[in-house]
C-alpha cells in the first residue's frame, strides 16, 4: 500500500508542475498588504472573529457535498456563521460577476478559478492571499501551506500581464479541487459489441459507428457540448490541443481557423453526430456525469477524471460495477489533456474578512479537504492527502480492474496543463470560438465560422 500511495504522490506533484508552465510562484505581497496588518492577538484564535456571517456562492459541484456536513463544525468552532448558496456554473458565475463588478459585497466568500481570477483580479474584485496566509496572528500554526501540490497552488498566482505571467505575483485563490480530463467507458458494452477502447481520435471515431451499428440500448459517446467556454477550454480544448491547435500561436495571432484546426473541429463533430443523442449540442459537464452514471452512454469523451468518484458508488451510479478508464486519446500532435483546479477565494468589498479568511484556511486545511475527498471531491491538491491509506485504497479500488483509475491518472498526470495564457478576457473568447463549433454542427461551414470568431477574438484580447 504505501509504494501505490508513493506514486500516487509523484502523479499529484507531476501533474501539477505543468499547470504553472508559463512561470514559477513569485514573490509573496510585501508585509502589511492585504491580511498583513490584520491583527486579532498575538497568536491564532479561532473565535477571534466570532459573532460574523459570511455568505459563501458555491457552483453546483460534489465539493459542495462533500462539504456541507462539515460546516456546523466550523460554526461550532469558531463562533461564526456561514450562509450557503449554491448555483449551477453558468448562473453561479454570471451572479458573482454582477456582485464583485458592482461593488455589492453580498459574498464574502465564494468558489472560483484561474481563468476567472484573471478577471477578477485585474479589476481589483478579488482580495491576494499572501498577506494573510504570513500573518502568524490570524492563520493556524498547523496551515501547512508547502503541503500544496506547487503547482496548482502557484496556478492560483498571476502578476496581472496580459498572456503571460501564470504562476507568478500575488495569489488570488486556494485549490480545493483538481481535474484533468480521460476516456471513460462501459466494459460489457464494448465487450458485446466487439470494439476496442480507441487510443486515437480517428479510433474513437470508428468505435463510435461500430457500438451504432451494435443498436444497445445506450448511446455510444457522450461530451458537454455546450456553447460555453469549458468545452474549447477543456474537452474539445484538449483535442485541440493534441492536433497541435492554440488559442494564440508562437506569432501572437489567434490560430483557431487554421487548417489543423478546421480538421479536428471536423472530427470532432463527426464523432458526436455518429454517437450522441440529438440534445447532445446542450449537453453541459451535469448532463454527461448522470447520463453516464445512469448508463445512457457507453463511453464519456474527453470528460473530467473526477467523475469516477461518482460512477464507483453505487448509490449514485447504476454502472458502479461495469467502469473503466482509458487515456486521453492521441493527435497527431500527440496527447494533450487539460487541467482545472477549483479555488477559493476572498472578496476585496467584504466587511468580514478576518472571519472570511478563518473560513478559508479552515476549509483548505489538510483535515478537511482530505475528509472532502474522501466524500468524493476528487482529486486532491495537497501532498499529504495522497499518502494516507484510505483514501489510496479508495482510488486503487476503481477500474474495470485494481489500479486501472490510478495509473490512468499516473499518465495524464504528465501532460496535463494549463493551456492558454492569463488574460481577463478569455472566457470571452473561449465562449466565442464555442459559439463557433455549435454553429458548424448545424450548417456544415466549419472553416468559415472559424474564421469570423478568431476575427472577434483577436479584438477582444487586444490591449
Amino acid at each position: 500500500m504505501q509504494s501505490k500511495s508513493r506514486r500516487l504522490v509523484a502523479a499529484a506533484i507531476a501533474s501539477t508542475l505543468l499547470l504553472a508552465g508559463c512561470g514559477t510562484a513569485g514573490p509573496a505581497a510585501p508585509e502589511g498588504g492585504a491580511g498583513g496588518d490584520l491583527r486579532a492577538g498575538e497568536a491564532y484564535d479561532p473565535r477571534a472573529f466570532e459573532g460574523a456571517t459570511l455568505r459563501f456562492l458555491m457552483i453546483e459541484h460534489p465539493f459542495v457535498d462533500s462539504l456541507r456536513p462539515l460546516l456546523p463544525r466550523f460554526e461550532d468552532e469558531t463562533g461564526i456563521s456561514v450562509e450557503l448558496e449554491v448555483l449551477n456554473e453558468q448562473q453561479g458565475f454570471d451572479k458573482l460577476q454582477a456582485d464583485l463588478s458592482a461593488g455589492v459585497g453580498n459574498y464574502d466568500v465564494f468558489m472560483t478559478d484561474p481563468l476567472h481570477n484573471w478577471q477578477y483580479s485585474a479589476a481589483q474584485w478579488v482580495e491576494p492571499l499572501d498577506g494573510y496566509i504570513e500573518n502568524d496572528a490570524i492563520t493556524m500554526p498547523d496551515y501547512a501551506v508547502d503541503d500544496f501540490a506547487p503547482g496548482v497552488l502557484a496556478a492560483g498566482r498571476w502578476n496581472q500581464e496580459l498572456l503571460t505571467g501564470l504562476g507568478e505575483g500575488p495569489l488570488w485563490g486556494l485549490p480545493v479541487n483538481f481535474e484533468a480530463y480521460n476516456l471513460t467507458y462501459r466494459p460489457s458494452v464494448f465487450e458485446a459489441a466487439g470494439v476496442e477502447v480507441p487510443t486515437t481520435y480517428e479510433e474513437v471515431l470508428t468505435a463510435t459507428e461500430a457500438l451504432a451499428e451494435a443498436e444497445g440500448e445506450t448511446f455510444p459517446i457522450v461530451t458537454r457540448f455546450d456553447r460555453y467556454w469549458d468545452l474549447t477550454y477543456l474537452t474539445y480544448g484538449s483535442m485541440a490541443q493534441a492536433y497541435g491547435v492554440n488559442l494564440i500561436d508562437e506569432q501572437g495571432n489567434v490560430d483557431i481557423a487554421s487548417d489543423a484546426s478546421v480538421e479536428a473541429t471536423e472530427l470532432f463533430l463527426e464523432i458526436v453526430k455518429a454517437g450522441s443523442p440529438e440534445d447532445a449540442s446542450a449537453f453541459t459537464w451535469y448532463e454527461v456525469l448522470q447520463g453516464m452514471a445512469g448508463g445512457r452512454f457507453a463511453m464519456a469523451f474527453n470528460e473530467a477524471d473526477l467523475f469516477a468518484a461518482t460512477y464507483e458508488n453505487p448509490d449514485e451510479s447504476a454502472i458502479a460495477d461495469d467502469i473503466g478508464y482509458a487515456m486521453i486519446p492521441e493527435g497527431p500532435e500527440g496527447r494533450a489533456a487539460g487541467a482545472w483546479i477549483w479555488q477559493v477565494g476572498m472578496s476585496a468589498t467584504s466587511q468580514n474578512k478576518g472571519a472570511a479568511w478563518t473560513f478559508l484556511q479552515w476549509l483548505t486545511s489538510p483535515d478537511v479537504l482530505l475528509e472532502t475527498h474522501l466524500a468524493g471531491n476528487m482529486n486532491p491538491v495537497r501532498q499529504s492527502a495522497w499518502e494516507d491509506e484510505e483514501l489510496s485504497a479508495m482510488v486503487d479500488a476503481w477500474g474495470a480492474e485494481p489500479g486501472q483509475y490510478r495509473e490512468v491518472l499516473e499518465e495524464t498526470a504528465e501532460i496535463a496543463a494549463i493551456g492558454f495564457p492569463p488574460h481577463p478576457e478569455l472566457t470571452r473568447a473561449l465562449d466565442r470560438w464555442a459559439e463557433a463549433l455549435q454553429q458548424s454542427y448545424f450548417d456544415g461551414n466549419t472553416r468559415a465560422n472559424l474564421e469570423s470568431a478568431a476575427a472577434e477574438i483577436e479584438r477582444m484580447l487586444q490591449p
